[in-house]
């Protein structure tokens, strides 16, 4: 588990995510949303996983906020027009949609990964010692994007579009694409937002978040 954001981080980090939030949607329920994750879950601490990418306090965020930012450089790519110079430009509809997709896809997170004293075995010297990391623990065990959608919808309406792009947004290392694809190519075919959020957040983990590390 790495720890090198301070108290001040996350704080910049919160009110980073908030802001662009409350600016980009406009439905009822959204204050009263960020009012829950605040002060009713630690999703402004929580880390991203217990290890890989994000396994630190404000990981969470942070990948939220990665997500978002290819989300929109996707959506932006693909409404562009071929052979043309000049990037789209998304509705406000669009710029609401790509903001609950990226910032909230993975609310499922929040109160799930607790700090526990380990140990583990120095593969150089053999030494076995203590140390500090994530264990995972799911008080509500929905499912990952399911959990999500649920967790969402209690406090905004969701268009189809985007119960769809959250519910199945693991793609196929989504559990129940791993037994039967269907009913994932069958959302992937109703709505582009699908593989977009999908794109999205492996670009976040498997990109953005790798470098930082490096």
């Amino acid at each position: 588990m790495s720890d090198y954001l301070d108290r001040n981080g996350l704080q910049t980090l919160a009110t980073h995510f908030k802001d662009l939030f409350l600016s980009n949607v406009h439905r009822d329920g959204a204050e009263e949303l960020l009012e829950h994750l605040e002060h009713e879950t630690d999703f402004f601490e929580a880390p991203a996983g217990a290890k890989h990418h994000g396994d630190f306090p404000g990981g969470l965020v942070i990948h939220s906020l990665n997500v978002y930012r290819r989300l929109r450089e996707i959506t932006i790519r693909d409404l562009t027009e071929k052979d043309t110079p000049v990037p789209a430009t998304l509705s406000e509809q669009e710029e609401e949609t790509v903001t609950i997709l990226g910032l909230l896809h993975d609310v499922c997170k929040a109160g799930v990964y607790h700090i526990e004293r380990k140990r583990r075995r120095d593969p150089e010297t053999g030494v076995w010692a203590d140390y500090l990391g994530y264990t995972f623990r799911d008080p509500l065990p929905l499912g990952h994007g399911e959990k999500s959608l649920y967790q969402i919808a209690r406090f905004i309406h969701l268009e189809d579009h985007e119960a769809m792009a959250i519910r199945w947004h693991m793609g196929a290392y989504d559990a129940a694409a791993r037994t039967d694809l269907r009913d994932l190519s069958a959302a992937m075919d109703a709505t582009p937002w699908v593989w977009r959020l999908h794109e999205a957040d492996m670009c976040a983990a498997h990109i953005d978040e790798r470098s930082a590390e490096e």
